[in-house]
């Protein structure tokens, strides 16, 4: 049976399925787990025979053993049951993963996924398309993972544009220990160390390196300075001592493949390092400064709250937005849609910070609007709108996200509200001369995804309240609003009907439809809000 349509049977069921449970000595969960899970096939790069490993649905989010999947990809592991976290090698990253946790540190950079980890039978549990698009962005080992099919293959890696990735420095009561982060594989004869006065000479021949970046290592307790030299046959990193040790070593870690060096500062500091297990090197990493990261990913949970929102009221003061049926103005609909929408954000989340870029009938520049949004921390932008066209046919609501535009109704629409411009002191013109809005819009690419799902959710409950009018629902578009330009945040831009369409202007001027349309927007951002948060 269908795994999605058994579920909607389980309502009616349950009884059946815990009397069943019980005489079979079995509970729902066991049951599920045997009959409902699908399977995830798994292709390793090196072409060894599939793999298949069970899937575990939740929210219609396909989870997966993160252990299992890295044996059938055949990557090594360390895995800590008592931490509750897992360290996957890939060949040239190194990713740990938590339970319960969204946030996946890749080469000790923390990223964070939509879908939280599970911890179920001592496992962590990883959503893999969420995963699998953290690795292929940000490592160098390429995946191709097919969400219908459930099939993930490892394709061939890409080679690193450099063969070292940085300097770790880890100082302690009787010494210090060096790591330099590496995939290459290096001869006992490719690797030196040496000091002349102050200085610790690290030579790798072979390597290659972004030289100001290892020149951003840590210096802290006995490095005073640390500087790096590309030569065409070898890389030198030079390390500034504050007083030189008693003696040093350099050797290369089968597992991790990091150069270590080491410095004794007293002779109890024995070989122990590079006798220390794998599994205790990763738990050195990942455990070492535990507390410091949860606080560290908790302040940046609270940092990507959506705790301050900007509304936008189109148009205003000398730009009065179209004309519509009637002498209804744009400017005057937007304000009142946005004053109402903001009186029940203050009621309804009175946690969340609401912004004006207009409270009255003046006039704002349009490059201003996202300046305001970006200088009192908006964390979501809702310009506010009302359509017009020369076909007073024309009818219809829709919402836009910043892009290039497509379709002819989409560059009408465009050009109508970028036409403010006309509006602004010719010194204000200049500004917009010569910007490139295909580059601009690349900008919010880091907020297309969270607009994308924005406008979705707003459209969705606009259709709800709105279509029992006979409103159009015209979806979803996206096109280069001005208004949109540099906002450093989610945006969306809603045009809330068409005000040359005589039924449409009709009901946009009453108080009661701008009501409807205020409380539209608001529970699209509540749906949004709450979904994005749970993620955090």
């Amino acid at each position: 049976m269908n795994r999605r349509r058994f579920l909607g049977l389980l309502p009616g069921l349950g009884l059946l399925f815990l009397d069943t449970g019980k005489a079979l000595g079995k509970s729902v969960t066991e049951f599920l787990d045997e009959q409902l899970s699908d399977k995830l096939v798994v292709y390793p790069y090196n072409g060894a025979q599939r793999i298949h490993i069970p899937i575990w649905w939740r929210d219609d989010i396909a989870f997966v053993s993160s252990r299992k999947m890295a044996e059938a990809l055949d990557y090594n592991t360390y895995f800590n049951p008592e931490k509750k976290k897992l360290v996957l090698y890939l060949p040239s990253n190194k990713v740990v993963v938590g339970a319960d946790n969204p946030f996946v540190m890749i080469d000790g950079k923390p990223l964070q996924m939509p879908a939280t980890t599970l911890w179920q039978n001592e496992e962590i549990y990883v959503p893999v398309s969420n995963l699998i698009e953290l690795l292929n962005k940000y490592t160098l080992q390429p995946f191709r993972y097919s969400e219908s099919e459930q099939v993930l293959k490892a394709l061939k890696g890409r080679s690193p544009k450099y063969s070292v990735n940085r300097v770790e420095v880890d100082n302690r009561d009787n010494g210090v220990i060096i790591r330099i982060k590496t995939a290459k594989t290096f001869k006992s004869t490719e690797m030196t160390v040496d000091t002349r006065y102050d200085w610790l000479h690290v030579d790798l021949y072979g390597a290659t390196a972004n030289v100001a970046q290892l020149r951003n290592t840590s210096r802290q307790g006995k490095i005073r300075e640390v500087k790096a030299f590309q030569f065409k046959q070898l890389l030198s990193i030079g390390l500034r001592l504050r007083e030189q040790p008693n003696s040093r070593e350099i050797y290369q870690d089968e597992e991790t493949k990091d150069v270590i060096v080491l410095l004794k500062y007293d002779d109890k500091v024995a070989r122990k390092e590079e006798q220390r297990q794998p599994e205790e090197q990763a738990e050195d990493v990942t455990s070492r400064n535990d507390q410091d990261v949860q606080d560290q990913l908790e302040s940046e949970r609270k940092k990507w709250l959506l705790d301050t929102i900007v509304i936008d009221p189109g148009h205003g003061g000398r730009d009065p937005g179209a004309i519509g049926v009637g002498k209804l103005r744009e400017k005057d609909v937007t304000l009142s849609i946005g004053t109402k929408l903001g009186k029940i954000l203050a009621k309804k989340m009175p946690e969340v910070k609401v912004i004006y870029t207009r409270k009255t009938d003046k006039f704002v520049e349009l490059r201003r609007r996202t300046q305001i949004a970006n200088e009192n921390g908006g964390k979501l932008f809702v310009s506010i709108h009302a359509n017009a066209n020369r076909d007073r046919r024309a009818a219809g609501f829709e919402t836009y996200i910043l892009g290039t535009e497509k379709g002819e109704a989409a560059r009408s629409v465009v050009e109508r509200e970028n036409a403010v411009i006309q509006f602004e002191d010719p010194s204000s013109q200049q500004h917009y001369d010569g910007i490139n809005v295909i580059l601009a819009t690349m900008a919010q690419s880091a907020f297309l995804r969270q607009s994308e799902q924005l406008a979705a959710r707003v459209q969705r409950e606009m259709a709800r309240k709105l279509t029992r009018h006979k409103m159009k629902d015209r979806g979803v578009k996206q096109a280069p609003f001005w208004v949109m330009v540099g906002a450093s945040m989610p945006c969306i831009l809603v045009e809330t009907g068409f005000i040359t369409n005589r039924h449409e202007a009709k009901i946009l001027k009453t108080a009661r439809h701008q009501q409807e349309m205020a409380e539209s927007i608001f529970a699209g951002l509540k749906n949004f809000k709450e979904e994005y948060e749970s993620a955090i």
